[in-house]
């Protein structure tokens, strides 16, 4: 099966990464893959102002320990302030256990990425995003990304007494 091809060069990706090495690891997977503009940052105050100024397309944000990659998030789909609700979010991490996950699909997420990467994982996670552009849900305790992570025809998810009254 063969990859999509996609023009990436007028992209603009905000990376926020504490790791020096795996920073530049990805700013060279996105330069290989074409990506327009690349800016970076390590510390979180630095990736808001960044994010603030510059308007990206997707941000990519590490989340270890230590480093507050899920408050960024919260902060960027939250803040008054913010500039873009609705930017498309890849959160990477080592930490994949299942309740990690959810927590990060529960503060907005847009996508899942788990540490160790490779371009092409990457490139496919980037694609996703292209490709399933996702509707935003409100609720009185999440801002994000619909979190079904697939189409469900509506009749599917009525109960039979609510196809019965139609």
């Amino acid at each position: 099966m063969s990859m999509k091809q996609y023009d990436l060069s007028s992209l603009v990706v905000l990376v926020a990464e504490r790791n020096s090495f795996l920073r530049l690891t990805i700013k060279s997977i996105l330069r290989t893959l074409k990506v327009g503009q690349i800016i970076d940052a390590s510390e979180i105050e630095d990736v808001w102002q960044s994010f603030q100024n510059n308007n990206p397309d997707v941000v990519i944000i590490d989340w270890a320990p230590g480093y507050e990659g899920l408050r960024l998030l919260s902060r960027m789909r939250q803040d008054a302030e913010s500039n873009n609700i609705f930017v498309p979010v890849i959160i990477t991490t080592s930490m994949t256990e299942y309740a990690n996950v959810v927590m990060a699909r529960d503060s907005g997420t847009t996508d899942f990425l788990a540490k160790p990467y490779s371009p092409k994982t990457i490139y496919q996670h980037l694609c996703k995003l292209i490709d399933l552009k996702k509707s935003f849900v409100r609720t009185a305790d999440f801002f994000g990304p619909d979190r079904r992570s697939r189409a469900i025809e509506t009749a599917q998810r009525r109960r039979a007494s609510d196809l019965c009254m139609a």
